[in-house]
């Protein structure tokens, strides 16, 4: 199987203080960053694979003054796309530059209504930015999507947050629930069952706006059980969400075509470049399986022990191993990671009981 995507840290610098970063990002540059020429080097050899679509993350990839040029290059290859941070970094000029360089979108985060946002991201100001943003890339015809991390402290605004996803025009909606590593604590994460009603939720705003979910693949389950007319086991808190739905009928889902996300999860179907070369199944499960200075993309991908495992659901464990479902889904193997130690462990925020 080729990666149908890759996740590329290009720098942990970022001018922010978020509290569940998994880089736990700092203000200035690593010394021993990937270089702009080792940067083709890469993309030369990531292009090996079927055409994968490409993400620049961070820390925040606009902290590095050639970003453009590693843009430019890269979109000769490959659909292109770059979430970076809400900050004074994102000009306008410095949009219009990576629309010109051949970014096929961008990725901006909403956290929560304005305080919530602040708070997370440790800056005041840092939602308003972050509109201001969203608003000039829509100005210069940029498509953007907005990612929002589901914590216990934000989980009633999600309503909200659809709504004004709606009303910005945004693409997509990245709903990512957090995943215990780096600056994240587990008790930011929300219990198995908020899991389920949120993502069973989510499924009622796909029907007029594009959604995914990140780190909670069991979204995938819950699309399969909706559509048959299935419905999984909910609390008051979906109810709740469901009650606050309100995004016009006028609604309509875009027609930008998202990746085929069957199959994709940690290590299977993508992988993670770090900052300095080193490759992981997913930037929030930090086992490395080799480092590009010293082996090519390709055969860490294809050889290497992990993404083995990786790629047969019938290695994992508990009731992940036996779940009907295993094939689509397979749990977060990140947050299984960061729970128990053991990748293969069963997703421990997934309250489905197998039923074969």
């Amino acid at each position: 199987m080729d990666p149908f995507i890759v996740f590329w840290e290009l720098t942990r610098a970022c001018m922010l203080a978020c509290k569940h970063c998994r880089a736990k990002a700092i203000r200035r540059r690593d010394p021993n960053e990937l270089t702009k020429e080792e940067c083709f080097k890469i993309l030369d050899d990531i292009a090996k694979f079927s055409s994968p679509m490409l993400v620049f993350t961070g820390g925040d990839p606009l902290m590095r003054e050639d970003l453009v040029e590693i843009v430019s290059y890269a979109s000769k290859k490959f659909r292109v796309s770059i979430a970076f941070s809400g900050t004074e970094k994102a000009t306008k000029e410095r949009l219009e530059d990576l629309k010109n360089a051949g970014v096929s979108r961008i990725a901006i985060s909403i956290d929560g209504l304005e305080e919530t946002h602040d708070n997370f991201r440790g800056i005041k100001g840092a939602f308003a930015k972050s509109i201001e943003v969203l608003k000039e890339a829509k100005s210069i015809g940029l498509p953007f999507q907005i990612n929002t991390t589901v914590t216990k402290n934000n989980i009633t605004e999600l309503p909200e947050i659809a709504k004004l996803c709606a009303e910005l025009g945004a693409e997509m909606w990245d709903v990512f629930f957090i995943v215990p590593t780096g600056r994240a604590k587990a008790e930011l994460m929300p219990s198995p069952q908020e899991f389920e009603d949120v993502l069973c939720w989510l499924y009622d705003v796909g029907k007029h706006i594009n959604v995914k979910s990140s780190a909670a693949v069991h979204f995938r389950r819950i699309e399969v059980m909706r559509n048959r007319g299935e419905m999984p086991e909910v609390s008051e808190l979906y109810w709740s969400l469901l009650e606050r739905l309100d995004l016009g009928t006028e609604v309509k889902k875009s027609s930008a075509k998202g990746i085929h996300r069957a199959f994709v999860t940690d290590g299977r179907g993508m992988f993670f470049i770090s900052h300095i070369g080193e490759i992981y199944p997913s930037g929030f499960l930090q086992i490395s399986a080799g480092n590009v200075r010293e082996q090519s993309v390709e055969d860490i991908y294809r050889n290497s022990d992990i993404f083995i495992k990786l790629r047969d659901p019938n290695n994992l464990r508990g009731k992940c191993g036996i779940c009907e479902f295993r094939f689509i889904c397979g749990g977060s193997r990140a947050r299984a990671y960061a729970l128990t130690g053991d990748y293969l462990a069963e997703e421990p925020c997934c309250i489905y009981r197998p039923r074969g």
